[in-house]
């Protein structure tokens, strides 16, 4: 970005989830005037924090990875993390289990810990099939993380050219256009772990017969290290528009943005609901791109994305916030219930539109520890946020509750 004289160029940000925030205090540290206007009253966009019961639950993300993401962020911005935050690395990453199985499997920090693991839950050849994997999964992501983790826009181009010889052999040894289940299927013959790694294809909101092996790096970000933020992963984004404020930002909150207004096609700035009108040179839009396409933020701006149909997005999710007496399952702090039928899952999601007969479960407990201890101590009320997939499609059926939560213990929440 080429550094411009403080007050020559004027930018206001829509959003203040982490993209609108990390661009306000980006710009702003280069000198430009920044207002980042945000409906919402606090930051944070989907990683926001909900009150029930009289306490703050984290309703969003619940996982800190690719640390050195933030680490130059803010040594950018003439700051470390470790200034802004709290965090505690996770030993244990988390719990996995089955219906109608009395196993569970746990997943660690430490590869060996995990194989060992894997080894007593299935069998040692299953174990020494994960630790390939893992080699694997390491050389994708090394392979990838240059010409497109760090790429600002990666083309098919560029990254052909950046990933030279050695990348490209890299990927060409995962399978011309390999989906990341039929990987999986070659690395693990216990179908558990293919359901298991399969779950990674979520994390981008597709399907793990529809997403690319290459989506197997998920691995080597989580062995690089998962944290814990005090305060709850909502805390990174009041951190940063803290930070973002004392470098100089206009934050607005209570303000949302109706339109953005346009001068002989060039964004000259935004209109909010109450009618203010805040000037411009550049917009910086950090919502659902959806929205410009449909015409929500005027139709003077609907050519700036196309449109994207229905069918083409990703999934979504519903997800409860409790404040609630746990039994029956040893929860630690991330644990996932799967059902038998994984491809139903996806089938009933991007293939039907509707929420899986037969669906995953994840639960954030977030009061526990890696020795599965309730920070309130046993029989007391913690927090949790449970989560299942779902399509993109709107309101669902009623009896929404009861079957998404079929897949675990009737005593395991109360």
């Amino acid at each position: 970005m080429v550094k411009v004289q403080p007050s020559d160029h004027r930018v206001v940000v829509v959003g203040a989830g982490i993209g609108g925030l990390v661009s306000a205090l980006l710009l702003a540290c280069r000198g430009l005037p920044v207002t980042l206007v945000e409906a919402a009253a606090a930051p944070g966009g989907k990683m926001r924090q909900v009150q029930v019961d009289g306490v703050a639950i984290d309703a969003g993300p619940t996982v800190f990875t690719m640390r050195w993401v933030f680490d130059e962020i803010l040594a950018e911005a003439g700051v470390q993390l470790q200034d802004l935050l709290r965090l505690s690395p996770l030993s244990l990453l988390a719990r996995h289990a089955w219906r109608g199985q009395d196993q569970v499997l746990d997943l660690h920090a430490d590869l060996q810990r995990s194989a060992d693991a894997i080894a007593q839950f299935s069998s040692p050849a299953e174990a020494r099939r994960f630790l390939g994997f893992c080699a694997q999964a390491k050389q994708v992501y090394r392979a990838l993380e240059g010409p497109y983790i760090r790429s600002g826009r990666p083309s098919l181009v560029g990254m052909g050219v950046d990933l030279g010889p050695r990348g490209l052999a890299v990927l060409a040894g995962l399978g011309p256009f390999a989906s990341l289940w039929k990987s999986l299927g070659r690395h693990f013959h216990d179908p558990r772990l293919q359901q298991l790694f399969g779950r990674y294809a979520t994390y981008c909101g597709a399907s793990p017969w529809a997403a690319p092996a290459t989506l197997m790096l998920v691995a080597q970000v989580e062995l690089d290290g998962v944290w814990a933020v005090e305060g709850g992963m909502h805390a990174v984004a009041v951190a940063l528009a803290g930070l973002a404020q004392r470098k100089g930002v206009d934050i607005r909150y209570g303000a949302a943005c109706q339109q953005v207004l346009v001068d002989q096609g060039r964004a000259c700035g935004v209109r909010l609901a109450d009618g203010t009108r805040l000037a411009a040179d550049s917009v910086v839009f950090n919502g659902d791109a959806n929205a410009l396409a449909i015409g929500l933020l005027g139709d003077s701006v609907k050519q700036a994305v196309p449109p994207t149909k229905p069918a083409e997005r990703s999934l979504s999710a519903v997800t409860w916030a409790l404040h609630a007496r746990s039994s029956g399952f040893p929860l630690v702090r991330h644990n996932v219930f799967f059902d038998n039928d994984y491809r139903s899952e996806f089938d009933d999601i991007f293939a039907q539109r509707r929420l899986p007969r037969q669906g995953t479960v994840y639960v954030c407990a977030q009061d526990r520890d890696d020795a599965a201890q309730a920070a309130g101590g046993a029989g007391a009320p913690e927090r949790l946020l449970c989560l299942v997939n779902a399509p993109a499609d709107g309101d669902l059926p009623a009896g929404l509750r009861a079957r998404s939560f079929d897949p675990l213990e009737t005593d395991s929440c109360e």
